[in-house]
């Protein structure tokens, strides 16, 4: 089921409860299967073979995926998506490498891959899934009780809770993607890779470690145990190049659980060597496992593997490098309705002035100041216009809150607005414009090709122009109007128009005002 980013998407009000909706602390860091591949073994013989330019800046595809469950409740936000896109590209700018959404965002209601129990049934869901030539990304409730993993043949799977706007697990995975392991590689199980031999980190750790590598094969093995022995790194960096993750600008690290870094950015856990040196991991890398407050980088030698990697290996993600440009930095200005507003309960239209180089706006509308970004108090649109004529009837005499975020397919970091507000009343039976009464817009619902009908009364004579709006703030039809002292009566045609929501709004120089029309 797939909607896609260039045309006008509604969210309307869905709730965002989950089923058995699982938190951070409730996930492990990271399930991607350790090993690495044959093309980094190949690199790390000679990286000097790889080098390519910096100054280049490489644009990689993304395919969404949102998942929900059976009912459709649960998918992650458009706007908690705008902010993962925000800190992914953040994450990867000093590796000059950034990414963009192609094509459409899929949205998949089905339970089973919402919170699915291992990475079988993840690999099993993208297969169904995937578009080439692209980052496959699937937003999950629970996938297979990680915060995320990454399939070498397949694509990433994430967990929405550990996906907010200060987290880098989405930056860790395309790591990952990229060829990229931990420094602890071989750690993965502890000492032996079923953790079944405890460790003392205060001892000498021992000159190997054995790892699970089953699920790392360029395509997936089933019911097959394979097992492969990792050299542990020495403080010296005598075999840096051949041991753990084979960078030699990360430093040793024998932790493969969550830790939070002391405040000199390390480890609490001091740990040993083989040769008994003692040493504290490095919390700043993406690539390792310290808190999301501590993540800060990717080490040159990951940056120059993760790029090579793409020109070699993923140079099937290169096919497009012309970059729509960025949104303003600056957000957009909300222009009606104004602050404290009243509007008509049942015919709300909002307004904002053009933001330079944004192709979409992310419309919400909440009863709560805060607008939290899910809840069935907030609805979220996607337009492609300047304006939304709200297709909900909102309950009279309640506040209501709204703010608007442009973004194209490249660029996701523009500022949200502060929020308007406005309150829903009942207005039309009253002066909504000066010097008109008894407005009627009739028939409504109307049978379509059958003209609308605008009635009022007028104290006076006035020039207005009369515009019937599609849902997505679309002008369909427009007219102008002259209005005369008294009664009056214009018609607004429906030929060749789909049944639907529709908005007539009628605007002069002292006001406006706007009514729903049904079309069957």
């Amino acid at each position: 089921m797939k909607r896609p980013l260039l045309s006008f998407i509604f969210l309307l009000g869905v709730s965002q409860l989950l089923h058995a909706q699982i938190s951070k602390s409730d996930l492990q860091p990271c399930g991607s299967p350790p090993g690495k591949s044959a093309w980094l073994k190949r690199y790390q013989q000679n990286p000097q073979a790889y080098t390519r330019s910096m100054d280049t800046t490489l644009y990689v595809p993304l395919t969404i995926h949102l998942l929900a469950q059976d009912n459709g409740n649960g998918y992650f936000s458009q706007s908690q998506l705008l902010d993962a896109l925000c800190r992914l590209n953040s994450d990867f700018g000093e590796a000059n490498i950034q990414f963009f959404v192609e094509g459409e965002v899929n949205y998949l209601p089905n339970s089973g891959w919402n919170n699915h129990e291992d990475v079988l049934a993840g690999a099993d869901m993208m297969f169904a899934n995937n578009v080439p030539n692209t980052i496959n990304t699937y937003f999950a409730n629970d996938p297979a009780g990680n915060c995320g993993y990454n399939l070498p043949y397949a694509g990433i799977a994430m967990a929405k809770a550990c996906s907010g706007p200060n987290d880098h697990t989405w930056a860790h995975e395309v790591g990952h993607n990229l060829s990229v392991q931990h420094p602890f590689l071989g750690w993965e199980g502890g000492v032996s890779h079923d953790g079944s031999i405890s460790h003392n980190f205060s001892n000498p750790a021992p000159l190997t470690v054995t790892y699970d590598y089953t699920y790392f094969k360029d395509t997936l093995i089933r019911d097959t145990l394979i097992i492969d022995t990792a050299l542990v790194e020495f403080v010296d960096g005598s075999n840096c190049h051949i041991a753990a993750d084979g960078f030699c600008d990360t430093r040793p690290d024998y932790i493969a659980s969550r830790w939070n870094c002391n405040i000199n950015g390390e480890s609490p856990q001091e740990q040993t060597d083989p040769a008994g040196a003692k040493f504290r991991s490095d919390g700043s890398l993406i690539m390792g496992y310290s808190d999301d407050a501590c993540q800060a980088r990717f080490t040159p030698e990951q940056i120059a593997a993760m790029r090579a990697n793409l020109y070699e290996e993923k140079a099937g993600y290169l096919y497009n490098q012309t970059p729509l440009p960025p949104v303003s930095a600056e957000p957009t200005t909300l222009l009606a309705p104004g602050q404290d507003e009243l509007v008509q309960y049942d015919a709300v239209f909002l307004e904002w002035e053009p933001l330079e180089n944004a192709t979409h706006y992310l419309v919400q509308v909440s009863r709560l100041a805060s607008l939290p970004a899910t809840g069935a108090l907030t609805s979220n649109y996607i337009v492609t216009t300047t304006s939304l004529a709200l297709p909900e009837v909102l309950q009279i005499d309640r506040d209501y809150y709204w703010r608007v975020r442009g973004y194209n397919s490249h660029s996701f970091c523009s500022p949200v607005t502060a929020a308007g507000r406005f309150r829903a009343a009942q207005v039309m039976s009253a002066n909504s414009l000066d010097a008109v009464s008894n407005l009627r817009l009739s028939p409504n619902p109307v049978v379509g090709g059958q003209p609308i009908l605008l009635e009022f009364d007028a104290a006076e004579a006035f020039s207005a122009s009369l515009d019937l709006f599609a849902a997505t703030g679309q002008v369909i039809r427009s007219q102008k109007l002259a209005v005369q002292a008294g009664n009056n009566r214009f018609s607004l045609a429906t030929d060749e128009l789909a049944p639907g929501l529709y908005f007539a709004r009628m605007e002069c120089e002292t006001g406006r005002t706007t009514g729903r029309v049904v079309i069957r």
